[in-house]
């Protein structure tokens, strides 16, 4: 092996490694939600007027009774 085979190999593997903790990170977000998503929703649910709230906590409260069924039943439900 020549040394740029090598290096080529080296920043392959270096991509594959980084693409890997990218989506692991994505999904982990995707899943559990995160502090930005919840820092987003309180800031614009102040901008809602009485009926847009009013059907955002239903969406809220939807999402979370599908989240508590998943932890139930340890099997993700499909949308």
């Amino acid at each position: 092996m020549n040394s740029d085979t090598l290096n080529l190999l080296i920043v392959l593997l270096a991509v594959i490694i980084v693409v890997i903790i990218f989506v692991r990170i994505a999904i982990t977000l995707r899943k559990y939600g995160g502090s930005l998503t919840t820092n987003l929703f309180g800031s614009t649910f102040e901008f809602l007027n009485k009926d847009k709230r009013k059907a955002a906590k239903e969406i809220v409260e939807m999402k979370a009774n599908k989240k508590m069924e998943e932890e139930e039943t340890e099997k993700p439900i499909e949308d």
